[in-house]
C-alpha cells in the first residue's frame, strides 16, 4: 500500500503549503529601460528563501541513497516564466507543487525501503542510527533532538503494521517532506540590520550552487572550523569544486539559461539537426569553460565542432563518417561569432523562418548589456501595421518604429543592434543574400559601448573585450547564485558586486568562483517574503 495512504501525513501537506505563501505566483517583469547608475556603496542584498530544484533533488537523492533510483515520479520543474531555474520564485510550494513533491518523495522512500541495511540487533537502535546519520547529511547540519524524535515517531508508529525496512522508509518519507530538507534555510534578518551566514549555511549554499548537491567532507570541515568566514578560503573551495565534474552541468545549464535557449527546439530544424546543434553547443560551452580567455571564446570564437549533419548545414566538404563522428573546425569568421551566431540562438530569436532584429537586439541588450526592457505593450503588432505597409522590408519597418514617438524610445535600444544579424535566417543559416555580410549597427546609451559597428563579427569582438559586458555576465551569475534578480533599490550594490567579481577574473571559471568570495554571498539584508 502506498506510503501516503498508510501515513495519512496531512499535517505535512499543510505545513509545506504554508512555508512560502504566494512566492512564485507571478511573471517576472523588469522596470522600464534603466539609465546608467553611478554607485558608491556596496550593501548586502536581500536573499529569498529557496526551495531545492528538480535537478538538485535528483542529485541529492543519488548522493544519499545511491545510483539507480527511478525518478519517474517527477519532482516539480521550475516555472518557465522566470529567467533562471534557480530563482526562488520559480520554485514555489503552492497547491500545484504539493502533490508532485509528495509523490516524488514517496517514490524515493519506497525504493529506499529496499535498500535499508539488515539489522542484526535491536531494530529501534538500528533505525535510530540510520536515521540520525541520514538526517544529518540530508539537512546539511546535525539533526536536532526534536527532528530525530519526529523521525523515530514515524518509524515506531509504522512498525506495528510494517516490517523494519518499510517502517524506516516511512521515516525517510517524513524526512524528505521536512521544510528543513526542502529549503536552503538561512538566518534571515527580520529587521534592517544585516546578518552573516554561519559556516554550515555557507557550505550548504556553495554545494547547492556549484554541485546541485551536498557539501563534501572538505567543505564541511571548513564550515566546522569557521574557515568559510574568510573570502579567500571560500574562493579557493569554489575553485576546487568547479574543477569537479559535478560542476560542469551546473555551469552549462546557467549559460544555456543566460542565452535563453535552454530546452528550445526550433521547428526549422529536423530532429537530427536539432540533436547535432545541441551537442555542438555543449562542446562550445565546455571549450569556453576551460579556455584561458573563455569570455572571448564564448562571444567571438569561430571555432566549433561538426558531424555529418552539421557539415551539410554549414556547407562544408563532407569528411565525417556519420552523426557520431565529430571533428573540430574553424568556420568563416563572418558566419561564426561565438555563441552570438549559433543557429540555436539565431532560431530562438526569430519568427519561424524569418529573422527578428528586435528579438536579437533585445537578447544582446538584456543578456550582455544588462538593460531591462519590458515586453511589448498590447497592440504592438497593430501599431506596426499602422506605421508601415504590408510589403515593407524589415529595415523599413525598423525605421518606422525608430521614427515613432511611442515606439522609438525602446526600439532604439534593440533594432540598431539586431539589424547586424540580418544575414542569418530563422534557422540560423548564413544567407548574405537576405541581409548582407556586414550590416552596420549601432549601440545607443545606456552603455559605455556607444557607437557604430559593422556586422556581428565586429560586434562580437567589441562585446568580448568590454568590461561592461563581463560585469553584466557576472551580474547574471550573481542572480543565479542568490536565486533572485536584484530589486530597483539594490541595483547599485549589484552593479558594484558584479564589477568586483568580473574585474578580478581572468577566465570564466574565475567569474564563477569569485561570487563565493563576494560579501553578498554570505551577508544578508532584510528580504521581503515575496520576490
Amino acid at each position: 500500500m502506498r506510503l501516503i495512504q498508510r501515513l495519512g501525513w496531512l499535517t505535512l501537506v499543510a505545513g509545506l503549503s504554508s512555508c512560502t505563501g504566494e512566492i512564485g505566483s507571478g511573471v517576472e517583469d523588469g522596470p522600464e529601460p534603466n539609465p546608467q547608475i553611478v554607485c558608491s556603496d556596496e550593501a548586502p542584498l536581500g536573499v529569498p528563501m529557496q526551495r531545492i530544484t528538480a535537478s538538485q533533488f535528483q542529485q541529492v537523492m543519488t548522493e544519499l541513497f545511491g545510483e539507480g533510483l527511478d525518478f519517474g515520479a517527477a519532482f516539480p520543474q521550475p516555472l518557465a516564466t522566470y529567467a533562471y531555474s534557480s530563482f526562488s520564485a520559480a520554485n514555489p510550494v503552492a497547491d500545484a507543487q504539493v502533490k508532485p513533491i509528495m509523490e516524488a518523495t514517496e517514490a524515493i522512500a519506497m525504493q529506499v525501503a529496499d535498500r535499508i541495511p539488515a539489522c542484526n540487533g535491536d531494530e529501534t537502535s538500528c533505525a535510530s542510527d540510520y536515521l540520525s546519520e541520514l538526517a544529518t547529511r540530508a539537512l546539511r547540519r546535525p539533526a536536532t533532538a526534536d527532528e530525530l524524535a519526529i523521525l523515530m515517531g514515524l518509524y515506531s508508529g509504522s512498525r506495528a503494521e510494517m516490517d523494519h525496512a518499510e517502517s524506516v522508509g516511512v521515516a525517510v518519507f517524513g524526512l524528505l517532506q521536512m521544510p528543513q530538507f526542502l529549503y536552503l534555510l538561512e538566518n534571515q534578518p527580520l529587521e534592517q540590520a544585516a546578518t552573516t551566514l554561519d559556516g554550515q549555511e555557507t557550505a550548504q549554499r556553495m554545494a547547492f550552487l556549484y554541485w546541485n548537491g551536498l557539501p563534501d567532507e572538505e567543505l564541511l570541515a571548513a564550515a566546522q572550523s569557521g574557515a568559510l568566514a574568510d573570502a579567500e578560503t571560500r574562493r579557493n573551495h569554489a575553485a576546487r569544486m568547479l574543477a569537479d565534474p559535478r560542476a560542469k552541468p551546473v555551469l552549462t545549464n546557467f549559460m544555456r539559461e543566460w542565452m535563453m535557449v535552454k530546452g528550445f527546439v526550433s521547428d526549422q530544424h529536423s530532429p537530427e539537426l536539432a540533436a547535432a546543434l545541441e551537442e555542438e553547443l555543449r562542446r562550445n560551452l565546455e571549450a569556453a569553460l576551460v579556455s584561458e580567455n573563455g569570455f572571448a571564446e564564448l562571444l567571438s570564437s569561430n571555432r566549433t565542432w561538426v558531424n555529418s549533419e552539421l557539415e551539410a548545414f554549414y556547407g562544408l566538404a563532407p569528411q565525417s563518417s556519420g552523426p557520431d563522428d565529430w571533428r573540430e573546425v574553424e568556420l568563416d569568421p563572418a558566419q561564426r561569432v561565438g555563441v552570438l551566431t549559433h543557429p540555436v540562438l539565431m532560431s530562438k530569436f526569430a519568427h519561424g523562418d524569418k529573422a527578428s532584429l528586435i528579438l536579437r537586439g533585445k537578447f544582446i541588450r538584456m543578456s550582455l548589456l544588462c538593460t531591462d526592457i519590458n515586453p511589448p505593450p498590447p497592440g504592438a503588432q497593430e501599431e506596426q501595421a499602422k506605421l508601415t505597409p504590408g510589403d515593407a522590408t524589415p529595415e523599413e519597418q525598423s525605421q518606422a518604429r525608430l521614427d515613432s514617438v511611442s515606439c522609438g524610445g525602446c526600439h532604439v535600444l534593440m533594432d540598431p543592434i539586431g539589424r547586424s544579424f540580418a544575414a542569418f535566417d530563422g534557422a540560423g543559416r548564413f544567407e548574405p543574400s537576405i541581409g548582407g555580410e556586414a550590416v552596420a549597427g549601432s549601440i545607443y546609451p545606456p552603455s559605455d559601448l556607444e557607437g557604430d559597428f559593422s556586422g556581428p563579427r565586429e560586434l562580437g569582438e567589441i562585446l568580448a573585450g568590454a568590461d561592461e559586458v563581463r560585469a553584466c555576465f557576472a551580474r547574471h551569475w550573481l542572480r543565479y547564485s542568490l536565486g533572485k534578480k536584484e530589486s530597483f533599490e539594490e541595483q547599485c550594490s549589484a552593479q558594484l558586486i558584479s564589477q568586483t567579481i568580473s574585474t578580478e577574473s581572468d577566465t570564466l571559471i574565475d567569474i564563477f568562483a569569485n561570487v563565493a568570495a563576494a560579501p553578498a554571498f554570505v551577508d544578508r539584508a532584510a528580504s521581503e517574503v515575496e520576490q
